[in-house]
């Protein structure tokens, strides 16, 4: 109690008032709270440092994970199990830690991949197959093969339904420039919006993020469909823009063990999918004839800077300014299940990303805090791509409010409820626009 702002306004109220009166000046109330310039300032001050504070506690000091986030704790100096723990994971983030040795081992790998591909250069139409998603890390690294290396990458992107306009835009400005074979392969949407409502109206579990589920199912399917156009065109490398903070299942190499039993995942064999939706997957003759290209993350093992990437891009104007934001450029189908996801755990997949590169380079805590307390407020309202986020609902035939009846009704039977609606009342937007309105 003796912290609430009502409590700072009396005491606050009651010392100039005071002061007043011994000063021998008489006012009213009203007079004295809408005129003195001193009171005003002193309690919104006080308000808004309360205000911080608050939001400050609840947020690990080393990274940006809020205190209780699926199970994440702080301790009693304020870090979260990942920061005090390098070897602590969940079914959603591990920090994996590339020792030394496997990095440069990777490294050297990569060398020897870039030598065999120059060698034959001549020999072929192709030299790999890049996926091209049109966000900044795949189009700065088709950059980085076509004129750094002098290789002839075939770019592949598979559209599945629910490509940003932005993303879109980002491919075709880039082509104009980079002169490669594109193939853009749009006929398998229905397959991916079966997936994305089997998983919005199927997912139970109280420890794991929608997004994870969905982007593990959703890239696998990807893959599977980038890769059978490489084999197609017996291209035996197959190459993806992954950052090297997304290491959570790969580090630089898909290995081919996970590729032939994890990708097609078992809900694929049953209603309401069809046969001509597992023939976007690899079949028993593809995976039989042992001629699965080699499946790489470069940007695990060579030089990568995120302002450097985006200074690429921008400066090359291969991405308009302003665009290279993830947050504009992945799906809309991320955005859906981010809102979904913030409405049932209190967080979001983002902030475990944002954390990992906090850990990296820990002068950016400060732009990934603003930008989550930014984004967050929006995210949980359904605010941030609301018409896309509505639109893809809209497509898949699921309605907002049939989400939101759902997670209510997990929320009542969640033992971690209390804390999830503490992370969500702690970023809503009309708590954030009454704190705004007094520091204003």
């Amino acid at each position: 109690m003796s912290n609430s702002p009502l409590f700072l306004l009396r005491k606050l109220f009651f010392h100039f008032y005071l002061k007043e009166k011994v000063e021998g000046r008489q006012s009213s109330i009203f007079f004295f709270i809408t005129n003195h310039q001193n009171f005003v300032v002193t309690f919104v001050k006080i308000v808004k440092k309360k205000a911080i504070i608050m939001i400050e506690k609840q947020i690990c000091r080393k990274c940006i994970l809020p205190d209780g986030f699926l199970g994440v704790q702080l301790n009693l100096d304020g870090v979260c199990d990942f920061c005090a723990d390098p070897n602590h994971k969940n079914n959603n983030w591990s920090r994996t830690i590339i020792d030394e040795k496997r990095r440069e081992n990777s490294l050297s790998d990569w060398n020897m991949v870039v030598a065999d591909m120059k060698k034959n250069h001549e020999k072929v139409k192709y030299d790999c197959v890049l996926g091209y998603s049109g966000g900044k890390d795949s189009t700065a690294l088709l950059d980085h093969l076509v004129n750094n290396l002098g290789l002839t990458p075939l770019a592949v992107t598979s559209d599945t339904g629910f490509m940003t306009d932005i993303a879109k835009e980002n491919i075709k400005d880039t082509l104009q420039q980079i002169q490669v074979d594109h193939v853009l392969i749009e006929n398998a949407a229905s397959t991916f919006i079966k997936l994305y409502k089997y998983h919005f109206l199927n997912h139970f579990s109280n420890e794991t993020l929608l997004a994870r589920y969905i982007c593990d199912y959703c890239s696998d399917l990807i893959h599977s469909i980038v890769v059978k156009e490489a084999m197609k065109y017996k291209i035996p490398y197959v190459l993806f823009g992954y950052s090297p903070d997304q290491i959570f299942r790969y580090f630089y190499k898909m290995p081919q063990e996970e590729v032939i039993h994890h990708w097609k995942p078992e809900i694929i064999t049953r209603e309401p999918f069809k046969e001509s939706d597992r023939r976007w997957y690899l079949t028993e003759e593809e995976i039989s004839s042992g001629k699965i290209p080699r499946i790489l993350l470069p940007y695990h093992v060579i030089p990568y800077r995120e302002e450097d990437i985006i200074n690429l891009v921008e400066s090359k104007n291969y991405i308009k300014k302003g665009h290279a934001d993830p947050l504009l450029t992945n799906c809309n189908v991320v955005h859906a299940a981010t809102f979904y996801d913030f409405n049932r755990y209190g967080g979001i997949l983002y902030a475990y990303q944002y954390a990992e590169l906090v850990r990296q380079e820990t002068e950016s805590r400060k732009k990934w805090l603003r930008t989550l307390k930014i984004a967050a407020p929006l995210i949980l309202e359904n605010k941030f791509k609301e018409k896309e986020v509505t639109q893809f609902l809209e497509k898949i035939g699921v309605s907002q409010e049939v989400l939101l009846e759902q997670i209510h009704t997990q929320l009542e039977q969640d033992a971690n409820r209390e804390q999830i609606e503490l992370n969500k009342d702690m970023f809503r937007k009309k708590r954030r626009k009454s704190i705004q309105h007094v520091i204003s």
